[in-house]
């Protein structure tokens, strides 16, 4: 009986420590850079700006965070577009200039602080010139500052567009 119980106790005790690695494994694997993808085609990008699909664009550089348990993140990219035409054009998606709403515009001075808005607009460094335009996908406020948005920008002369995404 006694071997019996000593046997069913080392069978379950590695059953156990399997399985315990196992978790620890899929855990580091979905919580790590070694478990990233990432898309070297970065299409929803042109989506969540409502910019026409069907064009040649490239991507110039960017950034992904790696995933973390509370969802902070920093992801942006910088992509040369052949045309900035929209797949259903809708009114006042896109704001040339300067914003009337103050949240607005600190969302896009902070992203394109974040992005590096110089290297992608060559030298442009306003988020607010009549050159560039935004579209304001979303935005995380916490009474007094802002922790997280999706913010889109177009350069006119470059035809470059700067997708920001992150949350802090």
């Amino acid at each position: 009986m006694i071997k019996f119980l000593k046997s069913t106790y080392l069978i379950l005790s590695g059953i156990s420590f399997v399985l315990v690695c196992g978790v620890l494994v899929l855990f580091i694997f979905a919580y790590t850079p070694v478990g990233m993808s990432y898309s070297p085609n970065p299409v929803f990008t042109l989506n969540h700006g409502n910019i026409t699909t069907e064009q040649n664009f490239e991507v110039v550089y960017s950034q992904q965070s790696p995933p973390v348990l509370n969802g902070d993140h920093l992801d942006y990219y910088c992509i040369q577009l052949e045309k900035f035409e929209f797949q259903s054009p809708t009114e006042n998606e896109w704001i040339f200039g300067k914003e009337s709403n103050p949240l607005f515009s600190e969302a896009r001075e902070q992203t394109s602080r974040m992005a590096d808005i110089a290297n992608c607009f060559d030298g442009e460094t306003n988020a607010e010139s009549d050159n560039v335009a935004s579209k304001i996908w979303s935005i995380n406020v916490r009474r007094n500052h802002i922790e997280g948005a999706v913010v889109i920008m177009f350069h006119k002369p470059t035809h470059r567009l700067l997708y920001v995404s992150f949350q802090t």
